[in-house]
């Protein structure tokens, strides 16, 4: 799955001479919590997330004298000087383990898309990631159940063996993964959109499969 797919395509973006105010107005008005930093020709140079600005801003546990001179310093402060640079960013045709893969390296909560010039095309964060995964995996659907099995069998076909039996008992069968472990046996996630889960679990005890609980 594409990234493409999830972004949020109408993307609000700023210069670099905005003002930090001006910038932090615009976060309060349309509820956003990052800004990507563009120059003229719309080419992503920079991020300001609602944590920079915060960041900028001075502590209340100042007095009114240090504050008023902070707050004089922030009133003069443009968005160059507080913005990351280079910034994290996706390419338009990234995938989502792409995104995945960028979340955990970078630790930020969002991420720039870019075309092949570096314009801004979108924003892709990580509730997008989230609902993008929740319907790979099928998490949302109606009537959807996730069961866990032990493959602790010595034969390649486990997973043709579930999936065999799930559609000679006309069970819907959506999703069908084997994950291996360093340690112990590999375990096989079956998720079914079924109204009798229990059924689907004598199936599989049945037929020799050992299901795993929490």
């Amino acid at each position: 799955m594409f990234i493409a797919d999830y972004m949020t395509s109408e993307v609000v973006t700023i210069s670099p001479d905005m003002s930090v105010s001006q910038a932090r107005k615009l976060l309060d008005n349309h509820h956003f919590r990052h800004l990507p930093v563009v120059d003229e020709q719309k080419r992503l140079i920079g991020m300001v997330s609602d944590r920079d600005l915060r960041s900028a801003y001075p502590s209340s546990i100042l007095d009114d004298e240090r504050r008023r001179e902070a707050m004089g310093l922030v009133d003069t402060a443009m968005v160059r000087d507080i913005m990351s640079h280079p910034c994290s960013c996706l390419g338009k045709d990234a995938t989502l383990d792409d995104a995945l893969m960028v979340f955990d390296r970078d630790k930020v909560g969002a991420l720039p898309v870019v075309a092949d010039d570096d314009v801004v095309v979108g924003m892709f964060s990580i509730r997008d990631l989230t609902a993008a995964y929740k319907r790979l995996f099928g998490a949302a659907e109606k009537g959807s159940a996730l069961i866990a099995i032990l493959d602790d069998s010595k034969s390649t076909k486990s997973m043709s063996r579930v999936a065999a039996l799930m559609d000679e008992n006309a069970i819907q069968c959506t999703r069908i993964i084997r994950i291996n472990y360093e340690s112990g046996f590999p375990r096989i996630y079956l998720r079914v959109n079924t109204g009798n889960v229990e059924r689907v679990h004598t199936l599989l005890q049945d037929s020799g499969f050992s299901l795993l609980h929490p």
